[in-house]
């Protein structure tokens, strides 16, 4: 079945469900949207509950669940019920990211695959190719980026109250890591972390830039719709390692992003293989294979990157390596995503 042809069939009996604000059906108002009927009969729509009190928002998600759940074909339905869909309610004078040509989301869907490392030096691969760069720490719970770019103080803040990024070593840095005491557990709730992350985001002064890597938090919920939503990023690399486990996350990161309207820009496979004395190579984690990862996840496979423990102790001291396999992957790495990034539109 094609999406388009999945897509009619879905939008079909939608067509019959008035917006309750009027305007016409849930569809002309783009109340509903990113309709997607997958092959294992998976019905997916985004719901959009701006303008509803609770008991309208859900008598609604319930009678879209249920139209869709009467069309023929479809074995379960998956609704993301958010907010504010297309509007960040940041103007260009108030947006802090109205100066940086791309964004780029690194995003795993699991924690423990090294994607801040790769973020981190994906940014400065950026650099190393003549980029202005920025790099968004993203992880309130575990942020990492201040200590694997040797960051010790803290971000500042203007006149007009707008945080101001850490420079180091040519990116301009952001995250909880220089906003709070590193010793203490941020023990906040969600509409907490949205709120940090949004004014982290647009409420930063980020200047000029022709990239902003955004080291997205893992998971596939609230904090990472509200990101997708208000930061708009022009794609997303995925990180993974070639076990299934991680894999598998993965793809359900890829598929909430893709119903986000984020293009998927490729793959990475990071800590894929050990390089032993004498060329022999172990693989802790499975023996990655680039054209079945690129099917699962349905993105070009970009790199293997191998379990390198000069890249770790690097890491550790705040001086990631500008050479060796890891360096040189990334740099054609970020070569690759930035001529994908190039063919889309600008922000």
């Amino acid at each position: 079945m094609t999406t388009r042809h999945g897509h009619e069939r879905l939008a079909e009996p939608l067509s019959a469900v008035a917006d309750p604000r009027g305007g016409g059906s849930v569809l002309a108002t783009g109340r509903v949207s990113g309709l997607k009927l997958a092959e294992d009969g998976t019905a997916s729509a985004i719901l959009s509950i701006d303008g509803l009190p609770g008991r309208a928002a859900q008598a609604l998600e319930a009678e879209v669940a249920s139209r869709l759940r009467a069309v023929t074909g479809v074995a379960r339905v998956r609704i993301i019920q958010t907010s504010e869909r297309h509007q960040s309610g940041a103007t260009p004078e108030t947006d802090g990211l109205a100066g940086v040509r791309h964004i780029l989301a690194v995003a795993s869907g699991k924690g423990g695959v090294g994607k801040s490392t790769v973020a981190a030096n994906l940014a400065l691969a950026f650099r190393r190719q003549g980029r202005s760069a920025g790099l968004l720490d993203a992880d309130i719970h575990g942020p990492s980026a201040h200590i694997l770019l040797g960051v010790k103080s803290r971000a500042g803040a203007s006149a007009e109250r707008r945080l101001i990024p850490v420079e180091a070593q040519e990116l301009k840095l952001l995250g909880m890591g220089m906003m709070a005491d590193p010793d203490r557990a941020v023990a906040w709730r969600g509409p907490m972390i949205a709120g940090a992350l949004v004014q982290m985001g647009t409420g930063a002064d980020w200047g000029a830039l022709d990239i902003l890597v955004v080291d997205m938090p893992p998971g596939t919920g609230d904090i990472q719709i509200t990101l997708a939503q208000k930061l708009r990023p022009s794609g997303v690399l995925l990180v993974t390692t070639p076990q299934a486990l991680a894999v598998a996350d993965a793809r359900r990161a890829a598929a909430l992003f893709r119903q986000l309207d984020v293009p998927v820009l490729g793959i990475v496979a990071n800590m894929a293989r050990i390089d032993g004395p004498g060329g022999a190579a172990l693989h802790p984690f499975g023996k990655a294979d680039p054209a079945a990862l690129g099917s699962v996840l349905e993105a070009p496979f970009l790199a293997e990157l191998p379990l390198d423990p000069a890249v770790t102790a690097a890491s550790d001291q705040g001086r990631p390596l500008a050479t060796g396999p890891v360096a040189q992957a990334l740099d054609s790495v970020a070569a690759r995503l930035w001529q994908a990034l190039e063919t889309r539109p600008a922000r």
